[in-house]
């Protein structure tokens, strides 16, 4: 064996088992990858899962206090007026809200309508856990999450569910939900494929790569080896980043909605409930309890909307300024103060999502002047300004003067939301003192070109 055979042995070995190593190395730090991303994306899912159901409990729970805290009212026909209640309540096509009573005795289940009136105490699923009796006991303890197997009404067949539930003492009720988790199954499993074929890929190229190196090592083999070490490397590196931007799109995606539809909706609901109590001694206490009634409804119905389509129907039915107006009105009525709204309807001359993002925005404006402008007054306007519509909010509370430069660099979630939202349009959101006191939010919304010449032939 000759020198340059020998050199060539020793040079190509080294490739060699660069190549053999990296691939084993690749398989396993892709199986610990799949294995960590799958556990946070459930992980995930999973402590969104418990946030809906606390939410939806909430809203149900907030749906009978009228019933159950009132003094006025037999307990029977306080009780009729819970069950119709909470009879009509769902949301998406599988999800509905149950009762029973301490027994085990179910009170209200309109999916499973053959329940009511059966003790089903002893009923286990395929696992056998006592689920009803379960139920109970961790209502009772305040623990009210519980994980069994049950009937999905749509496809019939048994799968996992999260289930939350809370104990309503003066009647010896259980009020619950529950969540089926075979979409959680189904995500993890997608994200997944996706995963192993972007690592196939990489280690198709990482293989190629070092084949092409071994063919070319007699000329190149330094700089081959280098840059197959340093291109690898920085494929890792992207797919490492990418995984890691899909979990927090995923992130923002999930608060944006969740603070964005029901937090704000909710928030109208308490103040509502709180003018209801102050009023609790005196006479009028009706129309209050009534009014937060309504917004909880309108609650219900939002979520029910965001799970079907993430979109507010008031934009699809009346349009952007005649869904601030609504909005506008109902902010008034739950908090006293005086929304004056001047603008005309804007035609088809922005889209859709320009319109969504706008309505938001001023939605969160509204929520934090009654949080913490102490503004007894707001005015809202829309004019077109060349090739944008400006929105402006201003109110005439405390205003900014206490921060140094707006947005704070600590801003809050909402606050993000709105910059983000408007910048997702090109848009432009600004922040101002008014004069004499107050806030000014100036919202710069772009014309969409395609729209405005149709609205123009017409």
């Amino acid at each position: 064996m000759n020198f340059k055979t020998k050199l060539l042995i020793i040079t190509l070995l080294p490739t060699i088992l660069i190549a053999i190593t990296s691939t084993i190395i690749i398989d396993l730090q892709a199986k610990r990858l799949i294995e960590s991303q799958a556990k946070a994306i459930e992980d995930l899912y999973l402590a969104q899962k418990e946030r809906e159901l606390l939410n939806y409990v909430a809203i149900a729970e907030n749906a009978l206090e009228p019933s159950y805290k009132s003094y006025l009212k037999t307990t029977r026909k306080a009780q009729r007026e819970a069950r119709e209640i909470v009879r009509k309540m769902s949301f998406g096509e599988d999800n509905y809200f149950y009762i029973y009573d301490g027994a085990g005795t179910n009170i209200v289940n309109p999916r499973h309508t053959h329940f009511i009136g059966s003790n089903w105490i002893g009923i286990r699923d395929e696992n056998g856990r006592t689920v009803v009796k379960d139920l109970i006991e961790h209502a009772k303890m305040d623990d009210g999450f519980y994980s069994y197997k049950w009937k999905k009404p749509s496809s019939g067949a048994y799968v996992d569910k999260l289930g939350y539930s809370v104990y309503l003492p003066k009647w010896d009720w259980i009020l619950g939900t529950g969540i089926y988790l075979d979409d959680v199954s189904d995500q993890i499993q997608a994200v997944q494929s996706q995963t192993e074929i972007r690592i196939g890929e990489t280690r198709l190229v990482i293989l190629l790569l070092a084949l092409g190196s071994l063919l070319l090592t007699a000329a190149i083999l330094t700089f081959a080896r280098i840059s197959e070490q340093r291109f690898a490397d920085e494929k890792l590196k992207k797919l490492t980043a990418r995984i890691v931007d899909v979990q927090e799109e995923e992130r923002k995606r999930v608060a944006h909605e969740l603070h964005d539809g029901i937090s704000q909706l909710l928030v109208s609901a308490r103040y509502g409930l709180e003018a209801a109590m102050s009023k609790a001694k005196g006479k009028d206490v009706q129309q209050p309890l009534e009014k937060s009634i309504d917004t909880i409804d309108n609650t219900i119905n939002e979520v029910r909307r965001i799970s079907m389509a993430l979109r507010p129907s008031v934009l699809d039915d009346m349009g952007l300024v005649s869904a601030v107006k609504s909005l506008s009105s109902e902010f008034s009525t739950q908090t006293g103060i005086e929304v004056v709204v001047n603008a005309n309807q804007p035609k088809k001359q922005i889209t859709d999502e320009a319109r969504i993002a706008a309505y938001r925005v001023i939605q969160e404006a509204l929520t934090n002047i009654a949080r913490h402008a102490g503004a007894d007054k707001v005015t809202i306007s829309l004019k077109r300004e060349k090739s944008r519509f400006v929105l402006k909010l201003e109110d005439n509370g405390v205003g900014i003067l206490q921060h140094t430069q707006w947005p704070p660099k600590h801003a809050g979630l909402g606050i993000r939301n709105m910059q983000e939202r408007i910048d997702a349009i090109g848009g432009t959101l600004k922040f101002e003192n008014a004069r004499p006191t107050g806030l000014i939010i100036k919202i710069g919304i772009p014309i969409d070109k395609k729209l405005a010449n149709i609205d123009e032939q017409e």
